[in-house]
């Protein structure tokens, strides 16, 4: 199924992108070129900011792909809040259920808590790129603001992730496991290793660019089901039971 929550894509191609476009090739590349020339103008904002936000992060979003998205640097809260989004069949154990629209914001703002525990978010680093991830704010383009902003994160708090040591696959699929199931911490377990201390912003850049598999929790297998859909409702209640208090700071961790 066509991901189409605007309910257009005969006319106004993938998500009312500015071409047109509607080959999935082509609104990867295009998306991706609008991505890469705006890089270095969000990762300067970023560095620029004395707090960051959820604001923030909608901004990020714009500065990415306002050339490609009219809606860029808005969330699934204001467009479509009437749609719940997945990664695979809602009615599919194994799929990853993102956020709820209404509830975006609430799971950004954890996970930007989680972060200004400096040595917490160190030690447990997919704690907070596992939460910004389940919040999935956008439509698109999630991936690749998402990192931006976790990379600044991570910056301020004095340390890197050595992205180069990672592979695609194993990075979505520890991302999913994450997503599924916080307590397990399948995303410190595979980010842990690769902790770093801080790396220049110089390099950024060319280290994002280097990096497979931004977009796989965006463009492969996503579906959408309507909120008021009884099964959605009930997935809901009773997916990532207590999610806000799985990667709570705590002696025992520390």
């Amino acid at each position: 199924m066509t991901f189409d929550p605007f309910g257009d894509f005969d006319t106004a191609g993938y998500l009312q992108n500015s071409l047109q476009l509607k080959d999935p090739s082509e609104v990867k590349e295009s998306e991706h070129l609008s991505f890469e020339l705006s890089i270095e103008d969000a990762l300067a904002y970023l560095a620029k900011k004395n707090l960051i936000d959820y604001q923030t992060v909608l901004n990020v979003h714009e500065i990415l792909f306002s050339g490609f998205y009219h809606w860029a640097g808005k969330d699934r809260n204001e467009l479509v809040p009437h749609l719940a989004v997945f990664k695979g069949s809602h009615n599919d154990p194994r799929s990853t259920v993102f956020e709820r629209p209404d509830s975006i914001k609430m799971s950004v703002d954890y996970a930007l808590k989680l972060a200004a525990n400096k040595q917490h978010f160190r030690n447990h680093p997919g704690g907070v790129m596992g939460q910004l991830a389940f919040a999935h704010p956008f439509l698109d383009g999630n991936g690749r603001t998402i990192l931006l902003v976790f990379m600044e994160l991570c910056y301020r708090a004095e340390f890197a992730i050595d992205w180069s040591r990672t592979t695609k696959d194993a990075y979505l699929r520890a991302l999913s496991d994450e997503i599924r199931e916080p307590r397990e911490r399948h995303l410190d377990n595979y980010l842990n290793p690769f902790v770093i201390d801080i790396a220049s912003r110089d390099e950024w850049p060319e280290t994002i660019s280097g990096i497979r598999g931004l977009d796989g929790l965006d463009k492969e297998d996503i579906s959408y089901e309507n909120m008021d859909n009884p099964e959605v409702q009930k997935i809901y209640r009773t997916y990532r039971t207590q999610p806000l208090a799985a990667h709570e700071p705590n002696e025992a961790d520390d």
